[in-house]
């Protein structure tokens, strides 16, 4: 179940979200602390396309821009505000990103001083066939949307119609309304997002989700955080019960594993009176949070971290951490498991919004031996084990400085600002647009600066900024925010609500793509999954004057594939359609071609 080591227990972020069989994404809500755009137009791929997150597709820009037209309206998709990765190969695609993604700014707390952070790890996700039969699926991980490649954890398991526990799922809808409250009147297709998201709750309320597991059976409950009154009180959980006397306060094992930690947390799991008889401690973390505790906070634990010749050659020599969050406590025969966002820290388990998944088993299917075996490939003292025992001495500093934590913060204030801008057309440059952008009572600040989306032009933060000469592939709710301090620099990208976009920017970002004959003909050849099409087509067009000029053959073939295609898969034909309405452009698209394409959609009856 956690080995490392085996292909049967390891997993990818595209299996657990590829679409079953027969089926295709019908609509889907997802949850990240962090996010990289192109991890996302991977996951696009995954659920648009059913190829894997590490395709070629990712450096096709058709195939990358089938993947989008097909789930950009279908996805909604909540992170950390101020936590976008600026990507490192910006392209006009990215803009239709814009349309899935909330950020979501949680209020500072008082009692903390500081910012809790939305950080959840889910998808609840619906499939649906050309029967219009639905299927539903929910992930709890705790991995964020990016190429990350630390260790981390994920659990899925689909709807069933063979069971009747509805009840269970009562915590994923009160989940998805938080989500809903959390889509702005400023945000991008606010409405539509809002809609998708009521939509999907009200089909998974009267739907039972399975584990379909030996181990657990149907014993387990979903757990989110942080989400007001429907929220589950972690904090009250028999895990972190410390009352003397108290029957929860007691265990027999307990396996702690957390990349981060608070002092207190894990002082309350080392305290002596929960001990049973022969009662057994284990904490694996980084060495970076070692630093954090006292020996005499972790004297019962026994403590693991990575070794550090553990490397994954396929990331340039990058050093691996753990990054999964998991807790086993065994009292008895009885074994709970949670999994999921949480870190065993104190903002976490009290203030943070956050995912996880309790699963109940008993000790003979799995305890922390068990686990711990896994975990380590075999018994702890074995070469193959990639963990090895640390104590607190062991510790490694934290690398990063004062200034770097003060950079942080200044996004972090800055993505709670009012802002807003508007684009109009650039009086003084024909064909090109400015942006005027608008902080809200914000002084200047020499140490951050603003760009537009896919921009050099760079402003220092101020309550009002202007740009101009922008292409309009420069135009984008995406503004890259770069804050340095010494010889810290920390570059994210933030979404600022801008009006007066052009109506054709998407049309403009599509034939940056389809910019001509050839790449027209690899589109439809890719829609209609035909490569004897695509040499057909190719042959004709770039062999002859006209685009079927004198063809006896191109346009039946064309015709009877397109025919199959609308039988069997009916979504690709309306993919034909969105790109004849993009691309304007009669010497990429013939009159002949649109002719045949209104020919048979009226034909057929095919909306359009």
């Amino acid at each position: 179940m956690f080995r490392p080591d085996s292909n049967q227990d390891r997993t990818d972020y595209s299996s657990i979200l590829m679409p079953p069989d027969g089926y295709r994404l019908d609509r889907a809500v997802g949850t990240t602390y962090s996010l990289d755009l192109e991890a996302l137009t991977a996951v696009a791929i995954c659920l648009g396309l059913s190829e894997e997150t590490d395709s070629k597709l990712m450096q096709n820009p058709i195939g990358m821009l089938n993947a989008l037209q097909k789930v950009s309206d279908k996805i909604v998709l909540f992170c950390e505000a101020g936590q976008i990765k600026v990507p490192t190969k910006p392209t006009a695609l990215s803009i239709l990103l814009e349309k899935m993604i909330v950020e979501v700014a949680l209020p500072k707390d008082r009692q903390l001083g500081r910012y809790p952070s939305f950080h959840p790890k889910t998808w609840v996700l619906a499939y649906v066939n050309a029967e219009g039969d639905k299927k539903y699926r929910f992930v709890v991980m705790s991995r964020n949307l990016t190429f990350d490649r630390s260790w981390d954890i994920s659990f899925a398991m689909d709807s069933s119609e063979n069971i009747r526990q509805k009840k269970k799922t009562q915590p994923i809808c009160d989940f998805l309304d938080y989500l809903v409250t959390n889509v702005h009147n400023t945000s991008n297709n606010a409405g539509k997002k809002r809609n998708l998201i009521r939509g999907l709750c009200a089909d998974i309320k009267d739907v039972s989700f399975s584990l379909e597991s030996k181990i657990f059976g149907e014993n387990f409950e979903v757990l989110p955080l942080g989400i007001g009154k429907n929220a589950y009180q972690m904090q009250d959980d028999i895990l972190f019960c410390k009352e003397k006397g108290n029957a929860n306060s007691t265990f027999n094992e307990l396996v702690v594993m957390s990349p981060f930690l608070s002092e207190s947390v894990i002082a309350d799991f080392n305290l002596t009176d929960r001990a049973l008889s022969d009662c057994k401690r284990t904490l694996i973390t980084r060495r970076s949070e070692l630093g954090k505790l006292k020996t005499s906070d972790v004297d019962n634990f026994t403590i693991y971290a990575l070794k550090d010749e553990i490397i994954d050659e396929l990331t340039d020599k990058k050093k691996q951490d753990i990054h999964a969050k998991i807790y086993l406590r065994r009292k008895y025969s009885d074994v709970d498991l949670y999994l999921g966002s949480m870190n065993a820290s104190y903002s976490a388990i009290n203030k943070n919004v956050e995912m996880m998944l309790w699963l109940g088993t008993k000790n003979m299917y799995l305890n922390g031996d068990k686990f711990l075996e896994d975990i380590f490939c075999g018994p702890a003292g074995d070469v193959k084990n990639p963990f090895e025992q640390v104590t607190v001495a062991d510790a490694v500093l934290e690398t990063e400085s004062d200034n770097r934590n003060l950079l942080e913060q200044k996004i972090k204030d800055l993505c709670r600002v009012k802002r807003q801008a508007v684009i109009s057309e650039d009086n003084e440059n024909v064909g090109k647009y400015k942006i005027v952008v608008e902080f809200g009572g914000i002084e200047s600040d020499s140490a951050i600066t603003v760009s537009p989306f896919n921009s050099k032009q760079e402003q220092l933060l101020a309550e009002h900024i202007e740009f101009s000469e922008l292409e309009i592939l420069q135009l984008s709710e995406f503004y890259e925010i770069t804050a340095r301090s010494g010889d810290d620099t920390i570059r994210r990208i933030i979404m600022i609500p801008t009006n007066g976009f052009p109506d054709d920017r998407e049309s403009a970002a599509v034939n940056s793509v389809v910019k001509d004959r050839a790449s027209f003909v690899e589109y439809i050849a890719f829609v209609l999954g035909d490569d004897y099409i695509a040499s057909m087509l190719e042959g004709k067009q770039m062999g002859e004057s006209g685009f079927f000029c004198n063809s006896s053959d191109a346009m039946p073939a064309l015709y009877e594939k397109m025919l199959k295609t609308s039988v069997d898969e009916p979504e690709r034909i309306k993919d034909i359609g969105y790109i004849l309405k993009m691309v304007t452009d009669n010497e990429i698209i013939p009159d002949e071609f649109r002719e045949l394409y209104e020919t048979f959609c009226n034909t057929l009856k095919i909306r359009r």
